[in-house]
């Protein structure tokens, strides 16, 4: 079956689709790389470089996808905006609110990686894969692997990945979401996890085994306009604007001042102080492409968009793409919003600080804070202000007053936890939190649901209509919360990190298998399975050898690793000291000194571990190609060749 065959498709043309390749690879990487040279000119009050990655390119990709929208063709239909904003609302889940948000604030312009890639990733899908994958009578990314390559090992292997992955994105979405419940009722944060998982499971039961009632979009307007009120709040409580998106020059070079008034004042050392605008002083320009590559190409295949979105039983051939540029300028205004809100939550803390906090009368919010676990003061969490006000005063270099080396937020815990140190009125931070528990629980159900449909689709043969929850379907649906609940439990990991590493594994597994299947012709099983099987054995080994065995990734592959000589001559020495150990304790000890300083060493070229994608990706497409040249068969594979 060709294009043709579809009336009302889109018909983007080759040139169309590579310009806008090339045009999207600028806004989205190009660009942002070149900060530290775009830096020396200024925009709006704001350094390019910054002004780029925290709302230049996302204006940008917005324009080209609303370009190609319309260049690309197709019918649209009259399903109105409700659909693309609920296609946003399952997009940005808590982790964009919360956990990108404390990210940018704890890292500057290192931490814009991250929603970047976010909206790189809808406006690839839009370009790249909205248009052919709606062609496919199928409801769910397995169904596309089963109908496109046949048999079941592809579409098995495709709900594997899909399961792990989808495992880490619920888990950071269901603790972000977590944090805030926790925020607004002061629950201890494995009761506000359960309580966020039982709702979540009972929104995918009622909408699974009831006649479900469409939103239309409702659930992102709430969770957007929560967010820009609190925005505006946050703002004008720090001296700010009403309209903080504009202001956010202004904003930033406030919070300069501010650096510059806390080590004036020895209220902080260099080191404590967070450059908004200066790039890549905790990031590589490596790590921060690799991040930012992690999110956009997991977002192109996440199995939760693509099912419940653009495939052909959520909206017609000729509407994907329509839909996926106004789900694109939806999810744009949250993530255009996230700088300002991190940069005026900054400024708003870093004012308090410059006050002069005696430590003898530390307030109770600071212990109150500590207490949920969002901050450490003085390497304590406690609510009582009288024992952090006795461990500060035990601090080296104590003048009497506190400071910003003192505290160490954790950075999903800081969103929180800054407003109430600040003194922000309440009523002004629960539009926030209602907004981010709201949008957890629409991702979450999103995440589910999709897991339970890929399963159900092939195995009962109901491509016309969603398959109902069957024993093994509901099974599976339960594995997979339990399996994000206990992650998110223990997990030590913040929550953007988690959810980049959710989409590293998807990005990986499934973005070569899908793009060449959908572009090239001669793609088949033995190609997908090898393109799927490589990036996925790569991203896994990686992702396990940093987080659990770093002693054994680094004497298998030191030689990778961006350790100097003296870092690698320390780690054979503690290695020789380890198997001298005689006694238990020495051994104990040896062990953790081995491990201590091997966590700064075990890596391949520096890559933090969602960035492992600048490998494995091209790793997938390599093993794609060159076994479906190898097993290449005359068979026409259908839709995806015109």
């Amino acid at each position: 079956m060709g294009l043709g065959d579809i009336a009302g498709a889109s018909r983007p043309s080759g040139r169309l689709l590579l310009a806008s390749l090339v045009i999207w690879l600028i806004l989205a990487v190009v660009l942002p790389l070149s900060a530290l040279t775009l830096n020396f000119f200024q925009f709006n009050g704001t350094r390019l470089g910054f002004w780029i990655a925290a709302q230049g390119a996302i204006i940008g990709l917005v324009a080209l996808v609303a370009f190609y929208a319309w260049r690309a063709g197709g019918t649209p239909g009259r399903e109105g905006i409700g659909p693309a904003l609920a296609f946003a609302g399952e997009s940005v889940g808590a982790v964009a609110l919360l956990g990108f948000t404390g990210y940018i604030a704890a890292m500057g312009y290192d931490g814009l990686a991250l929603p970047l890639g976010m909206v790189a990733g809808i406006a690839l899908l839009a370009i790249l894969v909205a248009p052919r994958f709606v062609l496919y009578p199928v409801q769910s990314i397995s169904g596309f692997f089963a109908m496109r390559y046949g048999g079941d090992l592809a579409r098995r292997l495709a709900l594997v990945i899909a399961f792990v992955a989808t495992s880490l994105l619920l888990a950071a979405d269901l603790r972000a979401g977590s944090l805030a419940l926790q925020s607004l009722t002061t629950l201890a944060f494995p009761q506000a996890l359960l309580a966020l998982t039982l709702a979540i499971v009972a929104i995918w039961f009622a909408g699974t085994l009831l006649p479900s009632a469409k939103t239309r979009g409702f659930g992102f307007v709430a969770v957007c306009a929560g967010l820009l009120v609190t925005l505006i709040g946050l703002s004008l409580f720090a001296g700010g604007s009403p309209m903080p998106h504009l202001s956010l020059g202004a904003a930033v070079q406030s919070q300069a001042n501010l650096n510059q008034t806390l080590i004036i004042n020895r209220l902080s050392d260099v080191k404590s102080l967070t450059p908004m605008a200066s790039p890549f002083l905790q990031l590589s320009m490596r790590n921060f492409a690799g991040l930012l590559l992690a999110v956009a190409l997991g977002i192109v295949v996440a199995p939760h968009l693509l099912g419940r979105h653009i495939s052909q039983s959520a909206v017609t051939p000729g509407a994907a793409v329509k839909r996926s540029a106004i789900a694109l300028f939806a999810v744009a205004i949250i993530i255009a919003s996230l700088p300002p809100l991190a940069v005026y939550s900054r400024v708003g803390f870093e004012q308090t600080m410059s006050k002069g906090i005696e430590i003898a009368a530390i307030p109770q919010s600071f212990a109150e804070a500590s207490a949920l676990g969002w901050v450490k003061v003085c390497d304590r969490n406690t609510d009582a202000a009288a024992d952090l006000t006795a461990a500060c005063q035990k601090a080296s270099g104590q003048r009497g007053f506190l400071r910003l080396q003192d505290l160490a937020f954790t950075t999903d815990g800081f969103v929180v936890a800054a407003p109430k140190i600040t003194g922000l009125d309440p009523w002004l931070q629960y539009p926030l939190l209602l907004g981010v528990i709201l949008a957890s629980i629409l991702a979450g159900n999103a995440l589910v649901s999709s897991l339970t449909v890929a399963d159900t689709e092939v195995r009962m043969s109901r491509t016309d209509q969603s398959p109902s929850l069957d024993f093994r379907s509901a099974t599976a649906g339960g594995v997979l919360i339990v399996a994000g609940a206990l992650v998110a439990l223990f997990s030590t990991i913040g929550t953007a990190l988690l959810a980049a590493e959710g989409f590293a594994i998807l990005a990986a597994g499934l973005f070569p298998a899908l793009v060449l299947g959908l572009h090239w012709r001669h793609m088949n099983k033995v190609g997908a399975v090898a393109a799927m099987t490589v990036g996925t054995l790569i991203t896994g080994a990686y992702l396990l050898g940093v987080h659990f065995w770093p002693v054994e990734l680094f004497a298998l592959s030191g030689a990778l690793s961006d350790a100097p000589p003296q870092a690698a001559k320390h780690f054979a020495d503690l290695q020789a000291a380890l198997a001298a150990a005689a006694t238990p304790e020495a051994q104990a000890a040896a062990r953790d000194a081995l491990v201590k300083q091997v966590t700064t060493i075990a890596n391949w070229g520096g890559l933090k571990p969602a960035a492992i994608t600048l490998i494995s990706v091209p790793a997938g497409f390599i093993a794609g190609l060159l076994f479906s040249l190898l097993f290449r068969t005359r068979k026409s594979p259908g839709p995806a060749e015109s």
